[in-house]
């Protein structure tokens, strides 16, 4: 009877399906890099379907920054980004970019 449990179970262990050991594939980041010329710091954001905003961060003035658009944001491209000055009165918005999955897009903010 031993025997037989014993065999049943090695039988069984051997149904499973393997177990990838392997690295995971790695995610395609898409990123925004931007370069503010301007001396005003910005808050950027990313615009979904053209009503809801999603804050990407801040950059500050006279410097670059890069930036990681999420996975499921990139997804319902084309997107728009929208530029808010702090200390600063107007946002500007990009026109709608087509973007796909690995990109790094570029935005130059020129100075006032």
């Amino acid at each position: 009877m031993r025997g037989a449990l014993l065999a049943l179970t090695l039988l069984s262990a051997g149904c499973h399906p393997a177990v990838n050991q392997g690295p995971p594939e790695p995610q395609v980041q898409t990123t925004l890099k931007v370069e503010n010329r301007n001396f005003l710091d910005m808050n950027v954001y990313v615009l979904q379907g053209g009503t809801q905003r999603i804050r990407l961060g801040t950059v500050t003035g006279l410097s670059s920054q890069i930036f990681t658009i999420p996975a499921h944001i990139v997804r319902s491209s084309p997107l728009r980004f929208e530029l808010h000055p702090i200390g600063g009165r107007r946002d500007t918005r990009t026109e709608a970019i087509s973007v796909q999955p690995g990109d790094q897009v570029e935005l130059t903010i020129p100075p006032l």
